[in-house]
C-alpha cells in the first residue's frame, strides 16, 4: 500500500467513484475519496489523507462547494506545487473549461470518462508535474549558486525582478519586450528569435528588421549553445536564440561575468517559453475536444428528436387505420367483398408504417456512421 500513489478524489456520484477506484486500484493507485467538501475543511482532508497526495481528481458539480472552489482551497492551504489537479465534468463549454484552468487545473476530462484514458492521463500528469518541479528545483539551485556569486553585484536586482515578472507574461511578443528591458540594465543591445511550430518569430529591441541578422541567428544554432563572433554573441536554446550585438570583447573579466548573467536570464526565458507552449497546447486541445463533443451532443439530440417525431407519425398512422376500420364496419355487414375492402385499408396503413420504419432505420444507420467517425477522431 505504501508503494501505491495516493489520489485525492472528489466525486459525488458514488457508483462512478466506486468504478474508478476499483479499476485504478489495480494499476498502482489508492484513493482518499470525498463525496463533498468536508465541513471540517482541510483539517478533515489532512486527517483522512495521512500520506503525500500524488494527484487530485475533482468533479465540478459537487454538493455545497463546487470543484472550482475546492481546487482554490486545496491550492491555498494543502497541495504542494508538484501535485497536479485533473478536473472531470460533463460540462464542455469553453467557458467552463477555462474556468477550471483559472482555478488551478492542470488538465480537464469530459464525462463520461473512459477508465483506460483516465489511467494514462493521471500517470502522465504525475510524471510531467514532477519533471517540471525537478526542473524548477534545478533552476532554483543554479540561481542560488549564481546569486551567491553575484550578491555584491548591483545587477542582481535586475535579474531578480526579471525572474519575478517573467511568470506574468503569456505571449511571446511580451516575453521579448520583457527580455529586452532586462538586458538593457546591462547596457546590452539584443535580438531574439522564437522557434515556434508554424514559423520563427523575430523581435529586435530597436524595432528594426534585418534579414541577414535573422538568417545568421538561425545558422548560429548549428554552432552550439554559445557562439561568438567579434562583438556578436549568439545564445541558442531549444525554443529560441538570443543575439547580443555589443558584447564587451575588450574587457575579458566583464565579458565572462556577462555571459554568466545572460545565461541566468535566458534560463528564465526558456522555462517561460515551455510554459506558454504547454498552456497554448492544452487550450487548443480542450477547444477541439469541446467542439467535437458539441457536435456529438447535437447529433444525439437530433436522433432523439427524430425518434420522437417517428413515434408521433406512427401513432397517427395507427389511429387513422383504426378510424377507417370503424368507418367501414359501420357501413357494411362484412360480406366477402366488404371484408376484402377492410383488409385493403389495414394493408395500406401497415405498408405506410413499414415504409416509415425502413426510412428511419436507414437514417439512423447513416447518423451512427457519422458519430462513429467523429468518436474515432476524438479518441
Amino acid at each position: 500500500m505504501e508503494d501505491q500513489l495516493l489520489v485525492l478524489y472528489f466525486e459525488d456520484e458514488l457508483a462512478v467513484a466506486q468504478l474508478v477506484m476499483e479499476s485504478l486500484g489495480h494499476q498502482g493507485f489508492r484513493f482518499c475519496h470525498f463525496s463533498k467538501y468536508p465541513e471540517q475543511g482541510l483539517d478533515a482532508i489532512r486527517q483522512q489523507c495521512q500520506s503525500k497526495v500524488a494527484l487530485v481528481i475533482l468533479d465540478i458539480n459537487m454538493p455545497g462547494k463546487s470543484g472550482y472552489e475546492i481546487c482554490e482551497l486545496l491550492k491555498d492551504g494543502f497541495l504542494t506545487d508538484n501535485v497536479p489537479v485533473l478536473f472531470t465534468s460533463g460540462l464542455m463549454d469553453n467557458e467552463d473549461i477555462m474556468k477550471a484552468f483559472a482555478a488551478g487545473a492542470d488538465d480537464y476530462l469530459i464525462k463520461p470518462v473512459r477508465l483506460n484514458e483516465l489511467a494514462i492521463k493521471i500517470t502522465k500528469l504525475i510524471e510531467q508535474k514532477q519533471q517540471q518541479f525537478d526542473a524548477i528545483e534545478q533552476s532554483t539551485t543554479a540561481m542560488k549558486i549564481a546569486f551567491d556569486a553575484m550578491k555584491n553585484s548591483s545587477e542582481l536586482g535586475a535579474i531578480l525582478r526579471f525572474h519575478e515578472e517573467v511568470h506574468q507574461v503569456n505571449d511571446f511578443a511580451l516575453l521579448a519586450d520583457l527580455s529586452f528591458s532586462a538586458l538593457r540594465n546591462f547596457d546590452l543591445e539584443s535580438t531574439i528569435v522564437f522557434l515556434l511550430d508554424d514559423q520563427p518569430a523575430y523581435y529586435r529591441d530597436d524595432l528594426q528588421k534585418s534579414q541577414l541578422e535573422f538568417e545568421s541567428m538561425l545558422a548560429a544554432r548549428a554552432k552550439g549553445r554559445l557562439f561568438s563572433w567579434k562583438k556578436y554573441s549568439f545564445f541558442s536554446y531549444d525554443l529560441f536564440t538570443v543575439l547580443i550585438r555589443n558584447m564587451p570583447i575588450d574587457d575579458e573579466e566583464r565579458y565572462g561575468i556577462l555571459k554568466d548573467q545572460i545565461c541566468l536570464l535566458l534560463n528564465g526565458i526558456d522555462a517561460r517559453c515551455r510554459s506558454i507552449l504547454i498552456a497554448q497546447s492544452e487550450l487548443e486541445k480542450q477547444q477541439r475536444i469541446a467542439s467535437v463533443n458539441k457536435i456529438l451532443a447535437n447529433l444525439v439530440m437530433e436522433i432523439e428528436q427524430g425518434n420522437v417525431n417517428l413515434s408521433e407519425k406512427f401513432e397517427r398512422i395507427i389511429a387513422d387505420m383504426e378510424t377507417n376500420i370503424i368507418a367501414e364496419i359501420t357501413q357494411f355487414s362484412l360480406l366477402e367483398n366488404e371484408e376484402a375492402r377492410l383488409l385493403s385499408v389495414v394493408k395500406d396503413s401497415m405498408s405506410a408504417a413499414t415504409a416509415l420504419f425502413e426510412d428511419s432505420i436507414a437514417t439512423e444507420k447513416q447518423r451512427k456512421q457519422v458519430i462513429d467517425v467523429l468518436l474515432a477522431k476524438l479518441n
